[in-house]
């Protein structure tokens, strides 16, 4: 997502303009055995029907422009190793934005293991998550309970090499 200033918009633009950063705003960590190799670029995209060359239905990603309730954005986190030696282990790992909820089953990346947090510090796989209610009994988490994902990637990024993980959230 690239933020652009504009001179001359009025108050009403300003304050969409505002709203629409901050639900765009998402954390980004990668983790590495040498963590200053490998650097995260973030894309925050909308799905958009168009019909193509041979006249047929198909999507595509776009900047998302103005976001409401409702809206399904599209987070896709770039790794990419900048030294000259292969990053070992790398894992990137993204927290849900505030404002929006996790999509069930939108989470992948190529070559990874996805875990998932309702804490932000204990990590599983979505089968197993479980909320444990006030009466003791336990319960599947719901998708709107996950509040973190990790990706690790199960291959070393040579020097230069991208990866990617992506997931889906809904604002509120």
């Amino acid at each position: 997502m690239t933020m652009t200033t504009h001179l001359g918009l009025g108050l009403g633009a300003w304050v969409r303009f505002g709203i629409t950063a901050a639900l765009l705003m998402t954390t980004s960590h990668a983790f590495a055995q040498d963590k200053a190799c490998v650097s995260l670029k973030t894309d925050a995209q909308i799905e958009q029907d168009y019909v193509d060359a041979q006249g047929k239905q198909a999507k595509r990603l776009t900047p998302p422009g103005k976001v409401v309730p409702g809206n399904e954005i599209i987070w896709t986190i770039t790794a990419t190793n900048t030294c000259t030696k292969p990053a070992e282990k790398v894992a990137v790992e993204n927290a849900v934005p505030e404002h929006m909820v996790y999509v069930a089953n939108s989470a992948m990346g190529p070559g990874t293991e996805i875990t998932y947090s309702l804490n932000g510090r204990d990590y599983v796989k979505a089968s197993e998550l479980t909320v444990r209610e006030a009466d003791g009994t336990t319960r599947p988490a719901r998708a709107d309970e996950i509040k973190k994902i990790r990706w690790v990637f199960a291959s070393a990024f040579a020097p230069n090499a991208t990866g990617f993980a992506r997931y889906r959230a809904k604002v509120k």
